[in-house]
C-alpha cells in the first residue's frame, strides 16, 4: 500500500471515530482556538516545573489540531477563514512548544534555529503553491512528524538533557534538509515551466 493510501485509511478511520464520539457536532474552529490555547498553556506550566501537566498538554493540543481538520472534512465545514486561523493556530503553537523545550533546560539557541526552519518549511510551502507548485508530501519532516518529534524530545529531557539536545539537533538539521528539499522542487517546477 502506498503512502497516500495508507494515509487516506488511517483518516478515514479517524473520521469515523469522530462520527461515532459526536466531535463533528462542535464547530471545527473551536477545536483550533482550543488547541492554541492548549499550547500557550505548555512553556507557563514548564516554567512552573510541572513536567507532566506540560506534556499532557503538547498531546492534547497536537490533538485538537488533528481534530480541527477532521471535523471539517466529515461535518462539511471547511473555509477559507477556518483554514487561515489554522495555519496560524500552528505557527503560534510551534513557537509555544519550542519555548517549552527551552524552558525545560534545551539550548534556547537550538530552539530558535529549529523554529526559524520550521517557519520557512510552512512559508516555503504557502509562497511555492502561491505561484502555482504542488509541494504537499515534499521534505522529509512536515509539521506534524516535527510536532511528534517536539514530544518525544520533552519526554527524553525528563530522563536525560543531553540525549534530548542531540535529538533536537537532528531534528533540526532534518527541518533544515525539508527546507532544502521544498526550495529545490519549487526551483525545479519553476524552471520546468510551472506558472
Amino acid at each position: 500500500m502506498s503512502g497516500g493510501g495508507l494515509v487516506d485509511l488511517v483518516y478515514g478511520g479517524l473520521a469515523g471515530f469522530v462520527v461515532r464520539l459526536g466531535f463533528h457536532r462542535v464547530h471545527p474552529n473551536v477545536y483550533t482556538i482550543l488547541g492554541l490555547l492548549l499550547a500557550l498553556l505548555a512553556p507557563l506550566s514548564a516554567y512552573m516545573g510541572y513536567f507532566v501537566l506540560t506534556l499532557l498538554l503538547i498531546v492534547l493540543s497536537s490533538l485538537m489540531d488533528v481534530l480541527d481538520g477532521l471535523v471539517a472534512r466529515v461535518s462539511g465545514l471547511q473555509s477559507r477563514w477556518g483554514a487561515f486561523l489554522d495555519s496560524l493556530s500552528d505557527r503560534v503553537s510551534d513557537a509555544s512548544y519550542l519555548l517549552t523545550l527551552a524552558l525545560m533546560g534545551l539550548d534556547w539557541r537550538l530552539c530558535y534555529v529549529l523554529l526559524v526552519l520550521s517557519y520557512l518549511v510552512s512559508y516555503s510551502r504557502a509562497r511555492g503553491e502561491g505561484l502555482g507548485v504542488q509541494l504537499k508530501g515534499v521534505g522529509l519532516v512536515e509539521r506534524q512528524e516535527r510536532v511528534v518529534a517536539v514530544l518525544l524530545i520533552a519526554v527524553i529531557a525528563q530522563v536525560d538533557v543531553w540525549v534530548a539536545t542531540v535529538a533536537l539537533t537532528i531534528l533540526t538539521m532534518l527541518t533544515a534538509i525539508t527546507v532544502a528539499q521544498r526550495v529545490f522542487s519549487v526551483y525545479t517546477q519553476l524552471k520546468q515551466g510551472v506558472r
